[in-house]
């Protein structure tokens, strides 16, 4: 199995694309220039959730071993704290794992589109919209309106989204 977090190898990985970016030949291919920087903010993405998730580790083993000396319940609540904390952090992981094909990390054009079905298609088509906005926003994506067309009173009948951030494809 191949491991998730490897520290030294993801610094290492960031010192070849800064090098690779210092040289003055870079610059002259845009799309090379955009690949080699997405690829920096990913790396630099996963250092700093594997950090967040260390400290919060760190800070459980340092709770349960004052626990083990003297029970403290604001302590262990803490600890509590810090372990659901913890267990979101894997699981956002576990996901992110399961996305890794190239084009999961990647934006989304959404389209909605109420053909048939009348008025309860216009309103399923609303509440779809309102959904998927609602997730981009908690997520931290950008969202824009791309294209929209009105059908039968005054009500949405066809939707395109896009939506910017990681993982937003997949």
């Amino acid at each position: 199995m191949k491991a998730v977090f490897d520290l030294l190898e993801l610094s290492a990985r960031i010192e070849d694309l800064n090098q690779l970016i210092s040289q003055p030949t870079f610059w002259n291919n845009s799309v090379t220039f955009y690949q080699k920087f997405q690829e920096i903010e990913d790396i630099k993405a996963k250092k700093k959730q594997y950090q967040r998730s260390h400290f919060i580790l760190e800070n459980i083993k340092a709770a349960l071993e004052l626990l083990e000396l003297s029970a403290d319940e604001e302590l262990l609540q803490e600890a509590q704290t810090n372990l659901t904390q913890l267990q979101q952090e894997l699981e956002i992981l576990e996901i992110q794992q399961l996305l890794s094909s190239l084009c999961d990390q990647k934006g989304a054009f959404l389209t909605i589109t109420a053909e048939v079905g009348g008025i309860d298609a216009l309103d399923w088509e609303a509440m779809l919209l309102r959904l998927y906005h609602r997730w981009a926003v908690n997520h931290n994506h950008k969202v824009y309106l791309v294209e929209k067309s009105e059908g039968d009173l005054a009500k949405v009948k066809h939707t395109t989204l896009e939506i910017i951030g990681r993982y937003a494809y997949g």
